[in-house]
């Protein structure tokens, strides 16, 4: 196992052939992200493994996982929900699927590392991953709901404070302008300047 990730590493991606960037948009796009209001699902513990291995690989190594995840049957198990009933079996049955895509390739081109690399795993040994994965999926999620409700209500509660500073701000009162003007509802007009009288001349 090892020493296929040792020879994955060192390989080159393929452009057009390996799509790892992909899957993961595809996924993100179906089954949304952290915090988002979308229920999540065995397809998010999908995504969340392909972005761990893209931090590390790359698009290395993942010929025709795009395809692999487009169709229909995996589809249909990457959308059981982390909390149904049935969550384990189609965990279980994406592992030994998926192990099963990587076996075949491996078998049909021996020298290519990314084959090599995902035959490597076996389908016991991706359902543990994946299952370890689905509870940092649901706490990362978790989380983030959280920060997303305190951020809600630290804009609620300054929006319902500026209201009511508004609302006690009396209509007619005065304030001053940096010119030292008054403005208000009222204007009054400026005192008159007393006059002093000029001082007799004797005669």
């Amino acid at each position: 196992m090892f020493k296929a990730l040792i020879d994955l590493g060192k390989s080159r991606a393929k452009p057009g052939e390996d799509d790892r960037s992909g899957l993961i948009e595809d996924i993100q796009k179906r089954y949304g992200t952290a915090g988002d209001e979308a229920p999540r699902k065995l397809g998010n513990v999908v995504g969340e493994s392909a972005t761990l291995l893209y931090a590390v690989f790359g698009d290395k190594g993942s010929e025709g996982i795009r395809e692999f995840f487009q169709r229909p049957e995996i589809l249909e198990l990457c959308d059981v929900p982390l909390d149904s009933p049935s969550f384990d079996q189609a965990c279980e049955t994406l592992a030994t699927k998926e192990n099963g895509h990587w076996k075949a390739l491996a078998e049909a081109n021996p020298d290519a590392p990314g084959p090599a690399a995902g035959a490597a795993f076996s389908g016991a040994f991706r359902d543990y991953i994946q299952r370890g994965v689905a509870t940092v999926v649901q706490s990362q999620d978790r989380m983030a709901r959280e920060r997303n409700e305190a951020t809600r209500a630290t804009f609620t509660g300054s929006l319902a404070s500026t209201v009511a500073n508004l609302k006690s701000f009396p209509s007619g009162q005065t304030t001053t302008t940096a010119a030292g003007q008054s403005q208000g509802s009222a204007s009054l007009p400026p005192k008159p300047v007393p006059q002093t009288p000029a001082p007799s001349q004797s005669r």
